[in-house]
């Protein structure tokens, strides 16, 4: 007797999960709790288990919809760390540029 070894798309969906859990965290700005972190694990394990029966059924390429969705889960997270972060010094301040480009505008001595 043989068993047929059923492949999972498991380097789908663990990106996707770690995706969405700092997004949490990012959010939130605390770390997921131990309970949360076990029940992120069991999902992902049944995911894991379900993915190839799912994957066969569906008429989509299921591997890109998870990986876009990965992909917009980590944009997500790199845009509200953007905006949770200060924006850079700039070298002159608003008024000063302001200034120097009215000051440019004005016609010049002898001209």
């Amino acid at each position: 007797m043989t068993t047929d070894v059923t492949t999972t798309n498991s380097a789908a969906i663990t990106p996707l999960v770690t995706a969405g859990e700092g997004l949490v965290t990012t959010i939130t700005g605390k770390p997921l709790t131990d309970n949360a972190t076990k029940i992120t694990r069991g999902i992902t394990s049944l995911l894991d288990g379900l993915l190839p029966a799912v994957a066969e059924r569906v008429s989509f390429d299921l591997d890109g919809v998870l990986a876009g969705a990965t992909d917009a889960l980590t944009g997500i997270n790199k845009a509200v760390v953007a905006a949770k972060s200060k924006a850079p010094a700039e070298t002159e301040t608003a008024p000063q540029s302001a200034a120097s480009l009215n000051q440019s505008a004005l016609p010049q001595p002898g001209e």
